[in-house]
């Protein structure tokens, strides 16, 4: 299963579950979508606006792939459970978020060059990404806190500079 989470942020992130919603028929994996606040609603997974914090982690231990926004939270539990993380972050221009910190995160963890992380910019990439990731899904295995803990650390120096 793939997941994919915009998180509760109260702007839509329709950009990521349009193309998440075309590709969705060329790919195996059955996709759970948790749209928040998007005005788009998928035809091709199964989708819901939110759930509680526990069954979303349900979500993300079951899942062969998680496909997010920049959301910390999401990168830190898809660090802990070991599970593959694209990142696809929310953008200014697009009305997707009133800043591009989120921008600012995505290239810091990028730079950074973890093999659980993957960030893409544009769209058009994600399908390429995804099939990458999961033809290689069974390298990845769970870090337990060891992700929280060296992300709270990239957070610290990321504020402090």
């Amino acid at each position: 299963m793939i997941f994919v989470t915009v998180g509760n942020h109260y702007q839509g992130f329709d950009r990521l579950l349009k193309k998440v919603d075309e590709i969705a028929p060329r790919l195996t994996d059955d996709i759970v979508v948790q749209k928040g606040y998007s005005e788009y609603c998928p035809q091709h997974t199964r989708y819901f606006d939110f759930v509680p914090m526990d069954e979303a982690v349900e979500f993300i231990k079951k899942s062969n792939l998680v496909i997010s926004h920049a959301g910390i939270g999401t990168i830190i539990l898809c660090k802990e459970h070991g599970k593959p993380l694209i990142i696809f972050p929310r953008r200014k221009k697009f009305g997707e978020h009133g800043t591009d910190h989120q921008m600012e995160i995505a290239k810091a963890l990028e730079d950074r060059k973890e093999a659980h992380i993957h960030v893409i910019y544009e769209e058009t990439r994600l399908e390429e990404k995804i099939k990458e990731i999961l033809k290689d899904k069974g390298r990845y295995v769970s870090l337990g806190n060891e992700g929280r803990s060296n992300l709270i650390g990239i957070i610290k120096t990321f504020i402090e500079k």
